[in-house]
């Protein structure tokens, strides 16, 4: 509990800065947009029809497996994925072919979040003041409670190569990051999986950068939470966008007795005004009700509740969203059973190193 409870004031002081920043609304430039477009006139056949914009959240991400289980049972053609933080993890996995229920496994006997809450949590903050002389006549590393092994280790063990690189996948996946180095949001698109996936879900001052080329990349969440016009640049006709920030209901006061209740609260908040303007360009947008779900928990049942609200609110927009296909002329695929990603099949590596395009956030 204590250590979720300094995880949270971290959290919170995070985005409390963030926030400022995302208000900013930067709109990608003139000369960025008709770069893209260049580029998909050169690569038709690339341009993807459906496009699926996953949000940040922690274990609130689990919803996302919730939604795509839908898709495939449904045949809902997913063409594109960008993810940001747990959106990523997820996104880019599922791309990888690691199936849904693999991923629901890892976040529910809290393994995945075992990386962000370490033990004795609380000792590392008290020891930071003293790293100085822990790393007197050393390299000291860059700022991180934790170094990030672990994440990378569990990523790594759930890839079918631990070496796989974005370019080989049959599904395109691109994953939010922000660098250190410039401040800006970037979308990582090609380069290692297990690179851009823990980039783009590290902490910052929890785990330490990821370093990718010259930028030190940490949580797309800083700037650009939910990935809706990242979607919407690939040419995508249809662009669907999953939020997963926790529902701003009034509650009564005796809720806010908790240090960590009165934390969650102003994080909560705080992530829903970040995504507030990052729906706008969705055809789609799927709110799962993710009531009283914590950002980071090894509850298994957070995660169970997660997933169930993340396929009922799928099944919501259905609807809405078979209307969009047809209109669209993009045709449904036949139903899955299985929880493997849609587009199975060899995947060839190369010794690409892990590029990006930088974005301002949008």
């Amino acid at each position: 509990m204590k250590t979720q409870r300094a995880l949270t004031a971290m959290l919170c002081a995070l985005h409390l800065i963030a926030s400022p920043c995302a208000a900013a609304g930067l709109e990608v430039s003139a000369k960025q947009e008709d770069e893209q477009q260049q580029q998909q006139q050169q690569h038709p056949e690339k341009k993807p029809r459906v496009a699926l914009a996953l949000g940040g959240g922690g274990v609130r991400g689990a919803a996302h497996i919730g939604v795509l289980r839908v898709f495939r049972e449904e045949g809902i053609p997913i063409d594109y994925i960008v993810g940001n933080s747990m959106g990523a993890v997820v996104g880019g996995l599922y791309c990888a072919d690691v199936s849904l229920d693999k991923l629901q496994s890892v976040l529910s006997d809290g393994s995945l979040i075992s990386a962000y809450l370490p033990h004795l949590l609380w000792c590392r903050i008290l020891l930071q003041p003293f790293s100085k002389l822990v790393y007197l006549g050393r390299a000291k590393p860059y700022a991180g409670l934790v170094s990030g092994d672990k994440l990378k280790t569990i990523i790594d063990k759930l890839l079918p190569d631990s070496k796989l690189k974005t370019e080989n996948l049959r599904t395109p996946f691109a994953a939010i990051a922000v660098s250190l180095i410039d401040g800006q949001a970037h979308v990582l698109s090609k380069g290692r999986i297990d690179d851009i996936v823990r980039a783009s879900a590290t902490i910052p001052m929890l785990l330490r950068p990821v370093p990718i080329d010259n930028h030190l990349y940490v949580d797309g969440g800083v700037r650009n939470n939910l990935p809706t016009n990242e979607a919407r640049h690939s040419g995508a006709k249809v662009v669907i966008s999953v939020e997963i920030d926790n529902d701003m209901k009034p509650v009564p006061p005796e809720h806010f007795t908790s240090f960590q209740a009165v934390f969650d609260r102003v994080v909560n908040a705080t992530l829903e005004q970040l995504d507030e303007d990052k729906v706008n360009g969705a055809d789609i947008v799927i709110r799962p009700e993710l009531i009283n779900i914590p950002i980071l928990s090894k509850d298994k049942k957070y995660v169970e509740e997660a997933v169930k609200q993340g396929e009922t609110a799928a099944r919501k927009q259905l609807p809405r969203i078979l209307a969009l296909l047809k209109q669209a002329g993009i045709d449904r695929l036949p139903p899955a059973t299985g929880s493997e990603a849609p587009h199975s099949g060899a995947l060839k590596p190369n010794n690409q190193s892990p590029t990006e395009n930088a974005l301002p956030d949008s």
